[in-house]
């Protein structure tokens, strides 16, 4: 006898659940991306301001490096980067310059979570860096260095984006003597 004569194998419970499962994923999978392709199309239009109050530089001897603690008076309105798909920013401020070492060194300064809309409008005029701005060597005395605010976009689905306030660059030199 051929296999004509065979009966068909019954679908078992776990074959239903496996195609069941696989299927429900899929559709998951497309929604998300979906929903993530609707904020694409978002155009975002942040205000950005940086200014430096004071800087105090020293040198650490012991340990061969400069160090300069800043002052900064930040007014930054991200309210418009917020959208439905925005679950929070990851907002920072970065202080970049070159050595003779390094054609770029690049530092955090500040940084902020912002989880709410309400949040994202960051103003004072008084912000004391969290994270000295320290050389790897002796470099930052009369140095010309560069403040810029960055945040990256945290969705609740779709792609981690970076973004950077360059067209409000602050710049400033840092004193030729320490404190």
């Amino acid at each position: 006898m051929g296999e004509e004569g065979r009966a068909p194998c019954p679908v078992s419970f776990w074959q239903r659940l496996n195609a069941l499962f696989f299927y429900t994923l899929s559709c998951l999978g497309a929604f998300a991306f979906l929903a993530a392709a609707t904020t694409y199309f978002h155009e975002a239009e942040p205000r950005v301001s940086l200014q430096l109050e004071r800087i105090m530089l020293r040198r650490i001897q012991s340990a061969g490096h400069d160090q300069a603690i800043l002052s900064l008076a930040i007014d930054a309105d991200l309210r418009s980067v917020f959208n439905w798909n925005v679950k929070q920013l990851f907002v920072y401020v970065t202080a970049e310059y070159e050595t003779q070492a390094n054609v770029l060194n690049q530092v955090v300064v500040w940084d902020s979570v912002i989880s709410e809309p309400e949040q994202a409008h960051i103003k004072s005029d008084l912000v004391v860096n969290k994270y000295s701005l320290t050389d790897q060597g002796f470099g930052l005395r009369d140095n010309e260095v560069k403040l810029v605010l960055n945040w990256n976009t945290v969705p609740a689905t779709g792609l981690l984006t970076l973004s950077h306030a360059f067209d409000q660059i602050h710049t400033f030199q840092v004193p030729a003597t320490y404190a």
